[in-house]
């Protein structure tokens, strides 16, 4: 059926999810994630499929359009199956369960994924992009032997239902005694480094993803172990990233990740929760090695945000499609003859300068990548470096003029606590580097969007809004993320109000999501309806919601002296010890909280009227975890720096604090 769109709308049409809506006129009988879906199968005694995905998701689209929009696909699925839709972004744990069971039966997983169960949720068969013909025969196979030998359907269902249940779970819990931290984060360092590029940055192979996290944990962690080289490593991989193919040089902002190892070709959609760790690991790198490039890479990022993801009520939208009228990265790349009309004169230098040449260096256009330096172009073209780099932002922003007459991709509306409450932490970190306003009053909104929109009084959060509609059960990394976010901002501003949310929402984390039998915190709510309750434990591009909580009980534990908060810290640590040890780098937030476990306390006192301005001179330079300040009138010079009972000379010198704080090293503490 050519104009399938012309027909009858399907249950997806009262959805609100910009994912959902896409399939809304689907000619499969969609249905939304509850209980009508679930009912229907027990009834009619047939399997569900449930298919899940996101708005910009390429692949997803490739498979609406080769097989969800075909009536003859859609007779089958329709006549055989429940079919059941689900946005991963507003049901992680949905796709958690899911994709477990496809990584089990395929040891590989990505999206779109498409899970077969019984009436009653459990998996049978699975994996995530099926061209027609494929995906047509399962269909028909997979019916035949529910039809006729269900025994069998039944026996895998069993079988993964165990899988599933003893994989991301931890049960008891690990005598913290017998657990030395030190040697742990230790052996954690040395094995990670085996999994790095050090020649082209990130981690060995292809695809490569940016991981902020790891390198977060390799900047804090190679700058608190003196292994300069881990430094050395995290630098450049970030400089490789911001000339790299996945960073769109014209209007700001990273891609998701690259399809290939030199971070070439990327995957076109640019999401919310990457584009606010980069702009924190930026920040943060800048204090160590202060790059005009990250600067410029941060200050771009935060202004791509602010003018494409940013909703009129503070908070940001989630997403943009990597799709742009059905061509894959077509708004972001460029012909050799589009880069003449629009330079002119300048063409020549600009084209050069990226990579652009007349056949295309990728599917006959032109992704933008620094080429060359403004040194190298110097050389070559015979002018002064200040003129090249001039003349190389005029041409972006004509470029991005014209661009923006193009056919934009799509924005996903969905206004997600857990990647808001990132922006609002990545925000707070730059406005402690930079200094820029705008950072602290985007952060500000966006925070005071959650506490208005998505928290209640009791502490209850909720997960989404989108088209006004406030919904969805928040997850553990809803709170995790949040608490992180509003303890950050408590650090900048000196608002207690932050800290007092904080912890009201610490205190509902443990009653809804804590499990005293493990010392350890479920990923999912304890009135789930899924077939398993799972933990959060592996760091992937997003760091797990359970290795955040363990940052924000010995946060909150400093602040509050509350010793209960800390002991479920370091229980949690003991319990993923020999994870952490084992030693790879999906491990990395993990890691990076063993770390500030074991680092003292550095506390800098200061003798002034006026401390704000020194305090915030310090932090601006300083990536140290657990940093106190205290006004003391006491100390003979204007700084004095103590950790412990040891202090180190007194100092007028701020240069001096610095020196002294980025030299502790945790091999010297217990």
């Amino acid at each position: 059926m050519d104009n399938w769109k012309d027909a009858r709308p399907n249950r997806l049409v009262r959805e609100v999810s910009p994912y959902l809506l896409q399939h809304a006129y689907n000619p499969v009988d969609w249905y939304p994630w509850g209980k009508e879906a679930f009912e229907k199968a027990k009834n009619e005694n047939k399997l569900l499929l449930i298919s899940i995905g996101y708005s910009s998701c390429h692949w997803c689209h490739v498979m609406e359009n080769e097989s969800f929009t075909d009536e003859k696909v859609a007779q089958v699925m329709n006549e055989r199956y429940v079919c059941i839709k689900v946005d991963r972004e507003e049901r992680p744990d949905v796709d958690q369960i899911y994709m477990n069971a496809v990584q089990i039966i395929t040891r590989r997983g990505g999206w779109p994924l498409n899970c077969f169960a019984l009436p009653d949720g459990r998996p049978v068969y699975g994996g995530t992009y099926f061209p027609k013909e494929n995906w047509l025969s399962v269909l028909e196979s997979l019916d035949e032997t529910w039809k006729n030998e269900p025994q069998r359907i039944y026996e895998v269902a069993e079988e993964l239902a165990q899988g599933i249940a003893n994989t991301e779970i931890i049960r008891t819990k690990v005598d913290v005694s017998k657990v030395g931290l030190k040697d742990v984060l230790t052996h954690n360092i040395e094995t990670c480094r085996n999994q790095l590029d050090y020649k082209l940055g990130g981690t060995q192979g292809a695809p490569k993803f940016p991981m902020p996290g790891l390198l977060k944990y390799l900047l804090v962690t190679g700058q608190h172990s003196q292994k300069k080289d881990l430094l050395t490593f995290v630098h450049g991989t970030l400089e490789r990233m911001a000339n790299g193919g996945i960073y769109d040089h014209v209007g700001g902002g990273f891609f998701r990740y690259s399809v290939d190892e030199k971070w070439f070709v990327p995957h076109f959609e640019k999401m919310l929760y990457d584009n606010a760790q980069l702009i924190e690991i930026y920040s943060l790198a800048y204090r160590l090695n202060p790059n005009p490039l990250f600067k410029k890479v941060v200050d771009e990022t935060v202004t791509f945000a602010e003018r494409q993801l940013l909703s009129p009520t503070g908070g940001f939208y989630s997403a943009l499609d990597a799709d742009t009228a059905g061509l894959e990265g077509g708004f972001y790349t460029w012909t050799k003859s589009e880069i003449e009309q629009n330079l002119g004169y300048d063409a020549e230098l600009f084209s050069v300068a990226y990579g652009v040449t007349p056949t295309g260096n990728w599917e006959n256009t032109n992704i933008l990548y620094r080429s060359l330096t403004n040194t190298q172009l110097s050389s070559l073209f015979g002018l002064p470096e200040g003129e090249i780099e001039v003349r190389l932002k005029n041409c972006l922003a004509k470029l991005n003029t014209y661009r923006n007459y193009r056919v934009p991709p799509l924005v996903d509306d969905k206004i997600i606590t857990s990647w808001n409450s990132l922006m609002v932490l990545a925000l707070s970190t730059a406005y402690q580097t930079f200094g820029s306003d705008k950072y602290l009053h985007l952060a500000l909104a966006a925070a005071n969007y959650i506490l208005e929109n998505q928290m209640e009084s009791t502490g209850f959060l909720n997960r989404i809004t989108c088209k006004g509609k406030v919904y969805g059960t928040a997850l553990l990394d809803d709170y995790a993320y949040t608490i992180d976010a509003f303890l950050n901002l408590y650090q900048v501003t000196g608002n207690s109000e932050w800290n007092k949310n904080a912890d009201k929402l610490a205190n509902k984390a443990i009653d809804v999501f804590f499990d005293t039998n493990s010392g350890m915190f479920f990923y999912t709510p304890n009135n789930t309806e899924l077939i398993a309750r799972k933990m959060e434990l592996m760091d992937g591009v997003m760091p797990s919601a359970s290795a955040i909580m363990v940052k924000n009980l010995f946060k909150l534990a400093e602040l509050s002296s509350n010793s209960e908060f800390e002991k479920i810290a370091l229980q949690m640590l003991a319990n993923v010890s020999n994870q952490v040890q084992q030693g790879h780098v999906f491990v990395h937030a993990w890691a990076t909280q063993i770390l500030y476990s074991i680092l003292p306390v550095a506390e800098v006192k200061i003798n002034a009227n006026d401390i704000e301005s020194d305090i915030a001179l310090i932090k601006s330079r300083l990536i140290y975890p657990k940093l106190r300040f205290k006004h003391s009138a006491e100390i003979p010079s204007k700084y004095l720096l103590c950790i412990g009972n040891a202090c180190q000379s007194p100092t007028n010198n701020a240069d001096e604090i610095i020196q002294w704080v980025n030299a502790i090293s945790y091999e010297y503490y217990e």
